[in-house]
């Protein structure tokens, strides 16, 4: 099977392209449960996801909140899409991220010792 979206550079693949494929869909889930979300929100609805979403962020406003995890997706996908050695790594130290991690999480971009900041 074919991948020409990912296999367009010379860089050697982290992920097999059936794995990118995954991980793809699980970013694009994301992204659109994060769309539909903010749409709600901008309708002056209260989605119950909020919550969970907003949960350790005090002060945040849930708009921006939800635009800041949209551009987070955004980067993980661009990034995964750019089929070099980039997506999968902690912004803070460039550890690989596990690909249990990933599997469950996509859009991460930070290591479990830098999560929190």
């Amino acid at each position: 099977m074919w991948w020409p979206e990912v296999l367009h550079t010379s860089v050697p693949l982290r992920f097999k392209p059936p794995t990118v494929a995954r991980l793809r869909a699980g970013i694009m889930s994301r992204g659109q449960t994060l769309s539909m979300l903010l749409a709600d929100l901008l309708a002056g609805k209260q989605p119950p996801q909020l919550t969970k979403l907003l949960a350790g962020m005090p002060g945040v406003k849930p708009e921006e909140a939800l635009r800041k995890a949209l551009d987070q997706v955004e980067r993980r996908r661009i990034e995964l899409d750019a089929g070099d050695d980039r997506y999968g790594r902690c912004d803070v130290c460039g550890v690989d991220l596990e690909l249990s991690e990933l599997g469950e999480m996509p859009w991460a971009d930070r290591c479990a010792q830098h999560a929190a900041d």
